[in-house]
């Protein structure tokens, strides 16, 4: 999903202005639909909206006069193009920016919807271009060119095609490309998403064991990405879970709420989110006074969003020559914080939407020159070799309202300008052409800019200081029978409310354990007003039972230390999360509630209770706690018990019809029954409670899918099994089961 349309262009953000994108005047319609929660539909008496533009397909983009003196001066001398390009570079900023998508994840389900695509929609689009050119089909269709994947992207898992929602409605042959745009976007098979947008994270290099920190995440695409990465072993079927973590986190709560939502499609138990100025992120240390420090940074800062037009083209109207002056402070800010929280040899990835040199070289220049040689701007040339880049510059203009100013210290009037923002023959020096300034006439997308560092040493670190509690000193007197008076007297600590230190406690391997802390806001709960705290689940009765009646191996998945709820009752918590080693230790650590988390882990459990009297007429034990299918991918591989093997047929009906009832009734003749006796005999084997639905290995063979592709949480009752998954989420499995099921494509595009 394309980033510029959140932003404010110019503007910064209410309450204390950093660490996400803007809250001013939004563009696009991404943030116009979301805040006014217009109806995702098409009325009959409404004009399509053009996906590349954000407004009708019968104005919008066409109506706003995409010029602007003062941009082409401003840009022009700032020689970010070279001159022979200029019109070019004009003309592509002028036309309407492609829809690009990529699809979710890796592995063979993802080369499997790659392939039926180039083979079906693709491959027939192809076919009725070539018969349009003999006159055979729609003469419209001579000008729609096909899709084509994203020459840098691997695998050929992103796609851009340039049709406007008029072209996909009227010519019959496009709409199967646009309802499975609509569809698959909705389900999480694909996510929409601007070609520059996903640069930044492959530049990261995550792996599964890395601490991740996403300085200003929302809307959530990048961070979608970043958590892909962290599950490679997962993909690859291995019974592993991540130790590393991702954390999420922007400025702005609301945004937080739909940064969690756009990654739930994740199922990832790496993502801790986080509500805090990018600015100011805390600083977390152990009891010993080791700082968590981060294997990788992402800063992609709040920016003006000039390289958006082609998306945004109101920007033509607005947009002035000092606009980025007054971000470019915050920015630097931004960027330093993040260079601090950084480990020595991790990466730090810079970037903007941006095409102006004050925010994007003038801040790298600046975080150079200011961490004294801590940080080594690379190059990353060889990275993605077949992206188009064009050099960063290494000397500049500084302009404002009143124009062009040579240096800081001239008798002109100036506005908003620091030492900063200005070129210098120290500047000149720096490899600033390491940057990557990504052009929209080079591979016919939106602007960006990307500039890659190295930490080669350890940066001061601004803290929030430790207030030492107050000593106040006790004086007793006594009084005897005999009137003599003695005196006593005792010092002790004043703490706030409720915030008396916490324990931390360790394990056998030396980490830290979660603790269960009291609450210590006004009105309890964390002191983040709104807040509930993150509480370890570990009461022996609910973990046992788990591990019990699904049969976990403690070693394999340390439920007893990774399980957290938000439920103040620990012993009866509605919702159980799975979080990794890493991210729990890095919660321990969090004594003094710096970190205001909205959301963290995986909910891979849910309760569900069944009546005492029903527990003792069952010949088993059973649990109070069902799977969720949220949990599922993460959680099968290391379950072994309440597998329930069927058949294709029963499967594929149960997804179809939610339930499957054990005998026929006559009062609902309607209700689909078991069809294999094989498994109704292994439904009815089993205790009251959640079960895994499965295929049988042959079948699973034939489609060429794994058992944690296709596992679906069920409830066994006492006459039927019921499916435990959303209607939504359902759609999604039939869809896996029709694409695998399809077969080969024969008629594939050529690549």
């Amino acid at each position: 999903m394309g980033r510029g349309g959140g932003r404010g262009f110019g503007k910064r953000r209410g309450g204390g202005g950093g660490g996400g994108r803007g809250q001013g005047h939004t563009t696009g319609a991404f943030s116009r639909d979301f805040k006014r929660q217009k109806p995702n539909e098409w009325g009959a008496d409404r004009a399509p909206r053009d996906h590349r533009t954000g407004g009708s397909a019968q104005g919008g983009f066409n109506d706003v006069k995409k010029e602007n003196e003062a941009f082409e001066a401003y840009y022009k001398a700032q020689k970010i193009v070279p001159e022979e390009e200029w019109e070019t570079f004009l003309e592509s900023l002028r036309s309407p920016l492609p829809m690009t998508f990529r699809i979710n994840g890796s592995g063979k389900f993802a080369t499997q919807m790659r392939d039926q695509l180039e083979g079906t929609l693709f491959a027939q689009l192809m076919r009725e271009t070539a018969n349009s050119e003999t006159g055979t089909v729609d003469e419209e269709l001579r000008s729609v060119p096909p899709p084509t994947p994203l020459a840098w992207y691997p695998e050929r898992l992103a796609w851009q095609f340039n049709y406007s929602r008029a072209q996909l409605r009227r010519l019959p042959v496009l709409q199967g490309i646009f309802d499975f745009i609509k569809n698959a976007n909705e389900l999480g098979s694909i996510s929409r998403q601007e070609a520059v947008s996903m640069i930044p994270p492959f530049f990261l290099d995550a792996q599964p064991h890395h601490r991740i920190l996403d300085m200003c995440a929302s809307p959530g695409s990048k961070t979608f990405q970043i958590l892909e990465r962290m599950h490679g072993e997962m993909l690859e079927g291995a019974s592993k879970m991540p130790t590393g973590f991702v954390v999420a986190n922007d400025v702005d709560l609301k945004r937080c709420n739909l940064l969690t939502h756009q990654t739930k499609r994740a199922n990832s138990p790496t993502l801790l989110v986080t509500n805090h100025e990018a600015q100011n992120f805390p600083v977390i240390r152990s009891p010993t006074g080791e700082k968590f420090e981060f294997d990788a940074i992402l800063c992609d800062v709040p920016c003006t969003g000039d390289a958006t037009m082609r998306k945004a083209p109101d920007i033509w109207n607005r947009w002035t020559p000092g606009n980025g002056n007054g971000l470019h402070p915050l920015q630097l800010k931004i960027a330093l914080r993040g260079a601090q929280l950084l480990k020595v040899g991790g990466r730090l990835v810079y970037s903007t939407c941006s095409l102006n040199p004050i925010e994007n070289e003038a801040v790298v220049a600046a975080l150079l020159k200011e961490t004294d040689g801590a940080l080594e701007l690379l190059d990353v040339s060889a990275e993605l070799p077949d992206l188009k880049r064009s050099p960063g510059l290494c000397e500049w203009q500084v302009w404002d309202k009143f124009g062009y100013h040579p240096t800081l210290d001239g008798p002109e009037q100036k506005y908003k300008l620091c030492e900063t923002m200005f070129s210098s023959d120290e500047t000149k020096n720096m490899p600033l052409e390491r940057c990557l300034r990504l052009l929209p006439h080079h591979q016919d997308t939106g602007g960006f800019f990307v500039a890659v560092f190295q930490k080669t040493k350890d940066i001061d670190v601004e803290e929030e200081p430790v207030r030492p509690p107050k000593e106040r000193l006790k004086v007793e007197l006594t009084v005897d029978a005999k009137e003599h008076v003695s005196l006593s007297y005792d010092t002790f600590k004043i703490f706030k409310k409720n915030a008396q230190p916490v324990h931390i406690e360790v394990d056998e391997k030396g980490e830290y354990l979660l603790p269960h802390r009291g609450p210590s806001g006004p009105k309890g709960g964390t002191k983040w007003l709104g807040i509930d705290p993150v509480l370890p689940v570990n009461d022996e009765k609910v973990i046992n039972s788990i591990f019990d009646v699904y049969g976990m191996d403690r070693e394999l998945i340390p439920l007893h230390k990774n399980c957290v709820t938000r439920t103040t009752d620990t012993t009866r918590p509605k919702r159980v999360y799975i979080i990794t080693d890493g991210m729990r230790q890095y919660l321990a650590c969090d004594d003094r509630e710096q970190l205001r988390v909205t959301a963290c882990g995986l909910k891979a459990f849910e309760r569900q209770e069944i009546k005492e009297q029903v527990k003792d007429q069952e010949a088993g034990q059973v649990c109070d706690f069902r799977l969720t299918q949220d949990g599922m991918p993460m959680i099968f591989p290391f379950v072994n018990n309440r597998i329930v093997r069927p058949t294709l047929e029963d499967y594929k009906t149960i997804l179809e019809r939610r339930t499957l009832a054990f005998e026929l009734n006559a009062e609902a003749p309607e209700r689909a029954v078991v069809s294999c006796a094989e498994t109704k005999a292994a439904l009815l084997a089993i205790t009251l409670g959640c079960c895994v639905l499965v295929p049988r290995d042959e079948d699973l063979a034939a489609i060429g899918a794994t058992k944690a592709d296709l596992a679906i949480a069920c409830w066994r009752g006492r006459t039927s099994c019921n499916l435990l998954v959303s209607k939504v989420e359902t759609i999604h499995f039939v869809d896996k089961l029709k694409t695998a099921l399809m077969p080969a494509p024969t008629d594939a595009m050529e690549t």
